[in-house]
């Protein structure tokens, strides 16, 4: 099955807001920020119809209070999946939109790479092109998800090099990817 590539929909602002609304008016007292990240954050780039959303944090140590907060909206804490300072939650039952929920500190490299990815590909067209070509190309060639996003890997790595990420977070991605 190919992965699902769609043109840009200016609904996905839209499935936030509705996404985000629940979750601050749970949570707001704990957490720093919600912020859409991801492809469907970047205006006009093809994405996987799925909104990324970080919960963003100042505080490991509210974690267990956001969990259960969230356990009250029927998310489930199923842990970092293998990314450093990123807990990700599923919701229990079917969405309003699909969408990957997660927590990240704000100093946390997982939140930079989000937002510096986002920052890079928003004022650079010609890194946007690049980018959104090779998602393209890949998703008509390639079936299997994580070889889908393996394959973008040194594309992402150069452009949040080119945005100052430190070297010890780039190789953390290229780990993280493997």
């Amino acid at each position: 099955m190919p992965v699902n590539v769609a043109p840009y929909n200016p609904e996905w602002k839209k499935w936030f807001d509705e996404l985000r609304e629940p979750i601050w008016a749970e949570i707001s007292d704990l957490a720093v920020d919600i912020v859409h990240v991801g492809n469907t954050s970047i205006e006009g780039m093809s994405a996987k119809p799925v909104i990324d959303i970080d919960i963003v944090i100042d505080d490991w140590g509210k974690l267990k209070d956001i969990t259960e907060r969230l356990r009250i909206l029927g998310y489930v804490h199923v842990g970092n999946l293998g990314i450093k300072e990123r807990e990700v939650f599923n919701l229990e039952r079917k969405p309003l939109h699909d969408h990957h929920l997660y927590v990240t500190h704000r100093d946390s490299a997982a939140y930079r790479n989000h937002i510096l990815l986002r920052k890079h590909l928003s004022e650079n067209p010609n890194a946007f092109r690049r980018y959104r070509d090779l998602k393209l190309s890949l998703a008509s060639t390639v079936a299997d998800i994580d070889k889908y996003t393996r394959l973008k890997t040194d594309l992402i790595i150069e452009f949040l090099k080119a945005e100052g990420l430190p070297d010890k977070d780039l190789d953390e991605i290229r780990l993280e990817n493997l």
